[in-house]
């Protein structure tokens, strides 16, 4: 993996996150965070591809990075996490695997259509288990504080 390759894919993995950041309306103060989190989790997901080679791992690790990530600027930034996950999951949705499902199935290649919707769906799931772990994380790891009212009468 060459450094400055990767150098440049996070900087566009930055770039694209905030545009979907300007195209969903994102407060222009939260564009810095929301460019680190695509940019993180676009590192993580070609680290883990590197070492690992799974697209499938490396898509739900990136996934659990940025949404923890995600949560954790939320809590910095009392904003919705909603804000930056979105904006930030854009790096690791499967578009090319999306892409060439449906080019298959039109072209009649049901072997390749099947193949490749397959991994769609794999990578898909990947994503939804990202997510789903880190939201099952307690909220204390990412700052949240609970506020207890005693009623003292």
């Amino acid at each position: 993996m060459n450094p400055v390759t990767l150098l440049l894919e996070l900087l566009a993995a930055a770039i694209g996150t905030v545009a979907f950041s300007v195209l969903f309306r994102v407060n222009p103060r939260h564009f810095p965070f929301c460019a680190l989190v695509g940019a993180v989790g676009w590192l993580v997901y070609r680290l883990t591809q590197y070492w690992w080679g799974s697209d499938i791992l490396a898509t739900f690790l990136a996934t659990l990075t940025l949404s923890a990530c995600s949560r954790w600027f939320s809590t910095l930034r009392r904003t919705p996490t909603l804000v930056f996950l979105v904006s930030g999951i854009f790096t690791l949705v499967p578009g090319a695997a999306i892409y060439n499902t449906a080019y298959y199935v039109f072209m009649d290649l049901s072997v390749q259509a099947s193949a490749a919707g397959a991994e769609t769906l794999k990578l898909a799931g990947a994503i939804a288990l990202g997510i789903l772990v880190a939201y099952s994380l307690p909220g204390r790891l990412f700052g949240w504080r609970t506020s207890v009212r005693r009623n003292d009468n």
